[in-house]
């Protein structure tokens, strides 16, 4: 297949009949399943900073409060390494930096006009919005992040995905952070369509689904083996780099491996529809 020139693989004949049954399908029966950070956006940005919705709002935190989102993440990012992370720690990690922000009184308006320069956009995305948009298969973010920062980003990109499944923010009536919806919130262990209300009946209406992601955790967004086709883009943090295991994960979880750090690859594949 044509459409796959542009990817790494190992088993061509288990994708390329995945890729018929989707066809056969339909595009009604399909949607797409978008992390967000470092997928959706570059790994790094021109200043050379690893930029994710967390970090953007962590840059505007009191120095000593820096020091202290940092010595959460030194703590528990080398659990999520080795997949030894519980669902407390999970918790503990994500509501600690979003006290940090609380305590501090944040605005997300305060970081909007760091939003095009510091958390640039991945070459391809708006391209494969727009081609989803006109063929109408529906786009999901699942991401770990902050849904605030994401629908900021979105809007300056002109990106306009079907749903956004992030933790929420909850604001004062000066727009400072009070707290957050603790229903929404997503971390690494409950990244996934699984279990969220809201896009159950899409799933079932659309079984069908084209996951993309940047890490090896992300390959448990969606569940399913014939009817998900995972994609992953070979684009790693540096802490990502340093794991012995991650590429030989990354063959063994994902379908299809993205080296040009473009989802002009996955493109390929919606025009088959």
């Amino acid at each position: 297949m044509d459409c796959l020139n542009n990817f790494i693989f190992r088993d061509e004949d288990r994708i390329v009949e995945k890729i018929k049954h989707f066809l056969d399908s339909g595009k009604e029966k399909i949607h797409l399943v978008l992390d967000f950070d470092r997928t959706l956006t570059e790994s790094q940005n021109k200043l050379g900073e690893n930029v994710s919705t967390w970090e953007i709002l962590k840059t505007h935190l009191p120095q000593n409060f820096q020091e202290g989102y940092q010595a959460l993440y030194n703590k528990y990012r080398p659990l999520e390494l080795k997949n030894v992370m519980s669902l407390s720690d999970a918790v503990t990690w994500w509501e600690g930096i979003l006290n940090l922000y609380k305590m501090n009184k944040l605005r997300c308006s305060d970081i909007a006009n760091d939003i095009e320069t510091r958390i640039p956009i991945r070459a391809c995305v708006k391209e494969l919005f727009k081609i989803c948009e006109e063929k109408n298969i529906p786009i999901i973010i699942i991401s770990a992040g902050i849904k605030d920062v994401i629908e900021m980003w979105c809007q300056k990109f002109s990106i306009k995905p079907s749903i956004i499944l992030s933790t929420k923010l909850i604001f004062d009536s000066k727009g400072y952070i009070k707290g957050w919806d603790r229903s929404s919130l997503i971390h690494v262990l409950n990244k996934k369509e699984k279990g969220h209300k809201q896009i159950g009946k899409m799933r079932e209406s659309r079984p069908n689904t084209i996951l993309v992601g940047d890490s090896v955790s992300d390959a448990r967004m969606v569940s399913g083996d014939e009817n998900v086709l995972r994609i992953i883009v070979d684009d790693p943090r540096t802490d990502d780099e340093l794991d012995e295991e991650f590429y030989k994960d990354m063959f063994s979880k994902f379908d299809l491996v993205i080296r040009n750090k473009s989802l002009c690859p996955v493109i390929d594949i919606v025009k088959l529809f």
